[in-house]
């Protein structure tokens, strides 16, 4: 429990990823003593009400100039509208943890981050697979070589799109930037960087037409040869999953797992499923599983507030997550 008052938040947007997610993380955060959500901003008030339902003592605001004061504020409105919240709420001296993507254009990611130097204010995004157990032990795998050196990477992400309270802005490049490769894509990319760096685009293809796109595929290779094959959908039900195949053994992630890997060693007929687990008492005995899919946000509200109280970086920053906007750059010219 942290010994200092816990830090005040104001979120900005209260869409579909905060009434999923977000919402009940930061409910947890606040049972925690890490934070309190004092305020809530909205052009709707329909979505206003529903999320006042998780912070009863928060504020209500339809317009961000009237909102209250906060140490911290989440920003989940489109990617378009984020540079321009970002910057207000850094001149109030608001630190700032801001769904993915960052910004709608690498431009803008350095601009913001420049702000943010300029105001001594910490800027964390909402890459919250970052804090999935499993994502992490297959960057460990990578890192250390377990299973000797990546060959391929092969993974896909799609199905019916089901988000009930996204916003017409969202499907629209004026306000959402993009489509599924700005959306789902920046968390693909964004772990496929943090586990083999960044990559060089070899292939692209898409069907925006003009609008925003709802299927694409791209290719890429990274130094030393690895190769990288992704495709991403709103409308087709793909596998969701990721395929690491590393030279003694191919690894499975599949999206969603928070705790759980698939292990093909080679030379052993039967497949090894593996649940991240952590230690509870002298031995691994006494082993307790991790956190799961909602864990990952709570465990990033805390990030953040730990990285604030410290002085401190969090584990995303845009220097992390910058780069998967710049390659969906390449990706979209």
């Amino acid at each position: 429990m942290p010994a200092q008052a816990p830090l005040r938040v104001l979120i900005v947007g209260c869409g579909a990823v905060v009434e999923e997610y977000q919402g009940p993380a930061a409910q947890e955060a606040e049972r925690m003593g890490a934070i309190q959500v004092v305020g809530l901003v909205d052009r709707s008030e329909a979505r206003l009400a529903r999320c006042s339902k998780l912070f009863a003592q928060a504020q209500c605001f339809t317009d961000l100039g009237s909102a209250c004061d906060a140490d911290l504020a989440l920003i989940a409105t489109p990617a378009r509208s984020h540079f321009r919240l970002a910057s207000t709420l850094l001149q109030r001296g608001q630190h700032l943890l801001i769904e993915k993507p960052v910004c709608a254009s690498t431009q803008e990611v350095r601009a913001m981050q420049a702000q943010a130097d300029e105001a001594a204010r910490m800027l964390a995004v909402g890459h919250f697979r970052r804090f999935f157990p499993a994502i992490e032990t297959v960057r460990h795998m990578i890192a250390n070589q377990t299973w000797g050196a990546v060959r391929r990477i092969v993974a896909d992400e799609g199905g019916l799109f089901r988000w009930p309270a996204a916003s017409a802005g969202f499907f629209t490049r004026e306000e959402g930037g993009g489509g599924v490769t700005l959306d789902v894509g920046i968390h693909m990319l964004e772990i496929l960087i943090s586990w083999m760096g960044e990559p060089e685009l070899l292939s692209y293809a898409d069907d925006a037409m003009g609008g925003v796109e709802i299927n694409s595929r791209a290719s890429m290779r990274w130094p030393g040869g690895a190769e990288g094959h992704v495709r991403l959908s709103w409308d087709v039900p793909l596998a969701n999953r990721y395929r690491i195949e590393f030279e003694r053994a191919t690894v499975t992630w599949r999206t969603g797992q928070a705790t759980d890997l698939l292990i093909e060693i080679h030379g052993i007929s039967e497949p090894q499923l593996m649940s991240c687990r952590q230690r509870h008492g002298l031995g691994p005995e006494h082993s307790l599983p991790t956190y799961g899919y909602l864990g990952a946000f709570t465990a990033q509200w805390l990030d953040v507030a730990h990285a604030i109280r410290t002085g401190g970086k969090p584990r995303v920053g845009t220097a992390a997550a910058g780069a998967g906007p710049a390659l969906v750059e390449t990706m979209y010219a």
